[in-house]
């Protein structure tokens, strides 16, 4: 199969946290989590700048090539969205969860009904609305010519993960689980950026790997302990041959020959994305250093008012020009 012979959807996850109608029914369920962390029940897992907006004009400026855009929301749409564009539909969660597990806000939730989207294809891309493409792309950067996904992956210190938050100890549970089942060491982490997918693998892993477990996801309205993450269905389509790996690293401009040829030893001369902080000082640098060719514009709840203001204002001198996905 050639690149040219198959279509590839995107699909994004959106939110607005700033709706009040949506932050009272979160208000009404998050004492039910079970992990009290900002890291999981934080205001900034929410807070919306209008990435999507942003990150669509990326789409149709880099990828023009995208054959249809799926936008997974709840109840919501963004008020400056085209809803006629005909490569635009909204996916509500009523249109793939079970009704009796909703409302839902937990992401790992949402990722486990993605193969549930109606006329999605079965090549697809997944990003949320944080991120965005910086540069030209093709359908080769995320499949090859057989078709199959190429999965972006980085260095992750397992030892470390322990220690750290909800996400890292998850990563680590699902590469474990890998082991495992497929007897394949991948000590890599997702690069928490746009990810390439096949529907029927995805579907597959979903139904019939630990189909007890991706099941009990969709019962835990907020982040929980014992949630399966997608990354496991990228190290199966790897583990499997379904997929091919790319290790990316920090680096794509390096200063003089000899950190070239460091960087190029320790396979980090390959930075396809970059995650930029809202609470970075300079943005501009940042894109200077890593020469991305796709970013995540990172919230946390480091990050302040002001530098929410400052990121919008950066997103929207790199895409000033208003695109067909607009109003």
């Amino acid at each position: 199969m050639q690149t040219s012979d198959f279509a590839v959807d995107l699909v994004y996850l959106w939110v607005d946290g700033d709706d009040p109608a949506w932050r009272a029914k979160r208000n009404q369920y998050i004492g039910g989590s079970t992990i009290q962390t900002a890291e999981v029940v934080g205001d900034a897992r929410w807070r919306n700048i209008d990435e999507l907006r942003y990150s669509l004009r990326s789409v149709e400026k880099y990828a023009p090539w995208i054959n249809h855009i799926f936008i997974v929301t709840d109840n919501q749409c963004p008020k400056w969205l085209n809803r006629n564009h005909p490569k635009v539909t909204i996916v509500d969660h009523k249109d793939i969860f079970p009704h009796e597990v909703l409302p839902t806000f937990n992401s790992c939730a949402m990722e486990a009904c993605l193969h549930k989207i109606p006329n999605l294809s079965e090549h697809f891309i997944f990003g949320n609305d944080d991120t965005l493409f910086t540069k030209p792309i093709h359908r080769s950067t995320f499949f090859n010519e057989d078709g199959r996904p190429i999965v972006r992956l980085m260095r992750f210190d397992r030892e470390k993960a322990l220690r750290r938050g909800h996400y890292h100890k998850m990563i680590r549970r699902m590469q474990d689980l890998i082991e495992a089942d497929f007897g394949e060491q991948i000590y890599l982490a997702p690069h928490h950026n746009f990810d390439a997918y096949l529907r029927s693998d995805y579907e597959y892993c979903i139904k019939n790997l630990h189909s007890e477990a991706w099941q009990n996801i969709l019962h835990h309205r907020f982040r929980h302990n014992e949630d399966m993450h997608r990354s496991y269905i990228s190290y199966y389509m790897i583990a499997t041959g379904h997929a091919v790996m790319r290790k990316v690293g920090r680096y794509n401009n390096i200063k003089g020959i000899f950190n070239q040829i460091k960087a190029t030893l320790i396979n980090r001369f390959a930075n396809d994305s970059r995650c930029i902080n809202n609470y970075s000082r300079n943005y501009t640098a940042q894109m200077r250093k890593y020469n991305p060719i796709m970013i995540c514009v990172n919230d946390s709840e480091r990050a302040t008012a002001e530098d929410g203001q400052r990121m919008a204002k950066f997103l929207q001198e790199l895409f000033p020009d208003k695109c067909g996905f607009e109003l």
